[in-house]
């Protein structure tokens, strides 16, 4: 059996409205974000994935488009996870509540995916951190 060598990223620690840097994800398997609320968080999270762009297609998207905006260079769509606390699907559209001092993981399919990202909006109160984990298994 293989070794699992995470590569760890802390993509948001944001009081804001924030999009995160995109994250290469072709070269993994796997992927759980942990998203911690603090005590007074209000917000959504959302998770966004693509393919690259331009002329080789290694070029991540503009992510901090608008779902209605989108273009060729910034073709990005929402991706539905996975809570592994009870194993309900969260589509994507809809995003992740976060609501009070709250620790979520999740499970996020990247399967032929190029780039990854999170967005938190719609932020009332509070903060949130999102960590990434991506792994594959050899």
């Amino acid at each position: 059996m293989g070794r699992r060598i995470p590569q760890i990223v802390k993509m948001i620690d944001s009081a804001a409205t924030t999009v995160s840097a995109g994250v290469r994800v072709s070269d993994f398997r796997n992927c759980i974000l942990q998203i911690i609320g603090s005590p007074t968080a209000n917000l959504k999270v959302f998770v966004k994935g693509a393919l690259g762009t331009g002329n080789e297609f290694n070029d991540a998207p503009n992510f901090d488009v608008r779902s209605s905006a989108r273009t060729e260079a910034s073709a990005w769509d929402f991706v539905e996870v996975v809570d592994l606390e009870d194993g309900t699907a969260i589509d994507g559209d809809d995003g992740i509540n976060i609501s009070g001092n709250v620790m979520r993981l999740i499970e996020v399919n990247i399967n032929s995916l190029d780039w990854l990202c999170v967005h938190a909006t719609g932020i009332i109160v509070g903060t949130v951190t999102v960590v990434g984990s991506f792994t594959t298994n050899v």
